[in-house]
């Protein structure tokens, strides 16, 4: 999301973000003894404009690649829940609320929150750890705005990464 087809108007504030909220939650998991992570990589195919396998396009950020014992789900469609064990998982943890971050919001994020939403979660979404594209004549950050505001509206609670304990 740094660079390509997918260029992220605020990635470079908002991975910052990111990373923060995965350092406190690897502190909370490691305090607990409670891994309750999940990192969610979107997959193409080998030939794929986007999210090309096998260059830097297909890679997590490096500050927020996964450590060694959190999970990692890899998907094909905007939902995390799509043909994955999210779910599963989730429930395996006891797990009533997530927190979602990432890119872009008016794809993945809010097709997760809608569908978080539809199996019950409790739905919160750190609104400066999540990004947009620039879309038509709207910059990337208004395209961001207005899916936050939408899943706001009736799916989730959106909070500033600070507030979250």
């Amino acid at each position: 999301y740094a660079n390509g087809l997918l260029k992220v108007d605020n990635v470079d504030k908002s991975r910052v973000i990111i990373k923060s909220l995965l350092e406190k939650y690897r502190a909370t998991a490691k305090a607990t003894g409670k891994q309750n992570l999940v990192h969610i990589v979107h997959q193409t195919a080998a030939d794929a404009p986007v999210f090309t396998t096998g260059t830097p396009l297909a890679d997590e950020f490096e500050e927020l690649k996964p450590l060694e014992g959190e999970k990692v789900i890899t998907k094909k469609f905007p939902s995390a829940f799509a043909e994955t064990d999210l779910h599963e998982y989730l429930q395996s943890l006891g797990a009533k609320k997530i927190v979602l971050v990432g890119y872009m919001a008016h794809v993945c994020v809010s097709t997760t929150a809608r569908r978080a939403a539809e199996l019950a979660y409790d739905i919160v979404v750190a609104q400066d750890g999540v990004g947009g594209r620039p879309l038509g004549e709207y910059s990337g950050d208004e395209i961001a705005k207005v899916a936050l505001l939408e899943v706001a509206d009736f799916f989730g609670t959106l909070v500033w990464s600070k507030d979250i304990n």
